[in-house]
């Protein structure tokens, strides 16, 4: 489906960096809190984009795999670019795939 913007105004959202918490739960939780005003937002009429910052995901991400890189022989180190990836995509993933009570999940 092609992107229409609506007539309403339009609000920009940073989200990630520091605004997602410190651990893997912490970041959960509050991506799904967020998300529930996001469709708030969008029901009422705001066009909405998200942009996603994700510094100190990436750090979690590559200090996770260095660790157990040099505490097992079957962790691989994590290039730092494909931390970035992962984190994108986990946030993403999590913010789509939330169930929202009452709308049925994004």
């Amino acid at each position: 489906m092609p992107y229409e913007k609506g007539n309403g105004k339009t609000a920009v959202i940073a989200l990630g960096g520091n605004a997602l918490g410190n651990t893997p739960q912490e970041q959960l939780e509050l991506v799904q809190n967020t998300a529930k005003h996001i469709v708030d937002m969008i029901q009422d009429g705001t066009n909405v984009v998200v942009s996603h910052g994700n510094g100190p995901q990436v750090g979690m991400i590559n200090n996770a795999f260095a660790y157990a890189a040099a505490n097992d022989d079957k962790t691989p180190d994590m290039p730092f670019p494909e931390a970035g990836a992962m984190s994108q995509g986990g946030t993403s993933q999590a913010q789509a795939g939330s169930p929202l009570p009452g709308r049925g999940g994004l």
